[in-house]
């Protein structure tokens, strides 16, 4: 399975999900690790876009990674099995208790979920602890800019 990530230059290679545990994410809580990916390119540009104000002044990267193709190691609940709420914005605890529970359990690699911010997307959540993590691969790193349109104003 190849899945993609959009980051700043300088944490482009980092798979050690500790941005997630400082800053926590839509399914983790701080102090939990955890990598976020998309599973399309242009899901991980509309999910780094809702957060820019403006173009952003740093360099970022496009990041392709490859990880193991075995079904096992995933678990992509329905909707009606995610929590009410899980769709907050901005995330609240109904999502980050339910992805928290997820990774301390350490079964799967990923958590398949769907995109709060357009659910026919998804977004995979990795768990850095889990042993899988090591036949994750990096496939590619390719610089990454916005179209200058999509901050224009609209009339």
């Amino acid at each position: 399975m190849q899945v993609w990530r959009i980051a700043k230059a300088r944490f482009a290679s980092d798979l050690s999900g500790q941005g997630a545990a400082l800053f926590g994410g839509r399914w983790n809580h701080i102090e939990q690790r955890a990598l976020y990916f998309g599973l399309t390119p242009a899901i991980c540009a509309l999910e780094t876009f809702i957060h820019a104000t403006q173009v952003p002044r740093f360099p970022l990267k496009i990041i392709r990674v490859s990880l193991p193709d075995d079904p096992e190691l995933y678990w992509q609940p329905s909707i009606d099995q995610l929590p009410e709420g899980w769709d907050a914005k901005p995330a609240d605890s109904p999502s980050m208790d339910f992805g928290s529970r997820w990774l301390q359990q350490r079964q799967q690699l990923g958590l398949i979920v769907p995109s709060s911010v357009m659910t026919y997307e998804s977004n995979i959540m990795i768990n850095p602890d889990h042993p899988a993590v090591s036949q994750i691969k990096i496939l590619s790193v390719a610089d990454f800019a916005y179209d200058s349109r999509m901050f224009s104003p609209r009339n």
